[in-house]
């Protein structure tokens, strides 16, 4: 895991095991940011008396490199029907795994929140993300980390009652770097150093070089090993062929109930398929 094993927790409960669980199912690197924090940055229908009343710590699970994606590798071989009959097996994967940890340990306090396109509430994960110091902006318009690069993906969010000690910010990670992610991007879709979304959803919709992988992200020296492999860029990149190459990697049939979608280039405009806008 990406923080300490044990947190100061002024209660009889402890997330301690809940975080030991979740770590098993690949969700390793976790931070622990207070409501105030929050608050501070949180738009008013977001505020934490509004979405999660109670709540005194938030902490924010997300993956580091391949483990989680190793995790469901597991799960699918022994439930095949978790990918054909899924929409999103990803996100179910964490959804039950975290149901699971709850009842293994005995959580039913708080509120929790994913980063999915069918979320009822969209929390702001990069922003968390940050507070709760599992990395800080990068170049790249992603949450990069010393250890992990850019290869972290945002699963979890638990508004919990517990008055948990805060995680250390982390340096920024990009201060210094000759940043080949620039001249790596086909798309030009770099403005004063920084990703800008416009730019990349207009040359993803006219071009294809980037339909399966980011050159830019791939480019990032941070965090080079722990790379996703090539079969989970796919899938996150091009979820539909994604689809296609898991099945048949794990030998279970075509016949499946959803093809995969995205990610939706330009959705994030209308204001719809905020978390499809961009692969993970």
């Amino acid at each position: 895991m990406s923080m300490k094993a044990s947190l100061q927790v002024p209660s009889k409960i402890s997330p301690n095991g809940l975080i030991r669980s979740l770590d098993l199912a690949g969700l390793n690197h976790v931070g622990v940011v207070s409501v105030s924090v929050y608050d501070k940055t949180a738009k008013a229908e977001l505020q934490s008396k509004i979405i999660a009343p109670g709540a005194r710590s938030i902490l924010v699970f997300a993956s580091g490199g391949a483990a989680l994606w190793r995790a469901m590798l597991a799960d699918l071989r022994e439930n095949h029907t978790h990918l054909t009959d899924e929409a999103h097996p990803l996100d179910a994967f964490v959804y039950r795994a975290v149901d699971s940890a709850k009842l293994a340990n005995d959580i039913k306090d708080g509120t929790w929140f994913y980063p999915a396109g069918d979320a009822k509430v969209h929390v702001d994960f990069r922003s968390l993300a940050v507070a709760a110091g599992l990395g800080t902006p990068s170049r790249l318009g992603l949450v990069i980390h010393p250890r992990w690069g850019p290869w972290i993906g945002l699963r979890a969010a638990w508004f919990t009652p517990l008055d948990l000690a805060p995680s250390k910010p982390v340096e920024p990670v990009c201060t210094g770097c000759a940043a080949p992610c620039l001249d790596a991007c086909p798309g030009s879709a770099f403005v004063g150093g920084q990703w800008d979304v416009q730019r990349c959803s207009d040359f993803h919709q006219r071009s294809a070089l980037c339909a399966q992988s980011c050159g830019s992200r791939m480019a990032c020296p941070v965090g080079a090993s722990e790379r996703y492999p090539e079969l989970e860029l796919l899938y996150h990149y091009d979820r539909k062929t994604g689809r296609k190459a898991l099945a048949k990697a794990l030998g279970i049939g075509a016949d499946q109930k959803h093809q995969g979608v995205g990610p939706l280039w330009g959705a994030w405009a209308s204001g719809s398929g905020a978390k499809d806008a961009k692969a993970d």
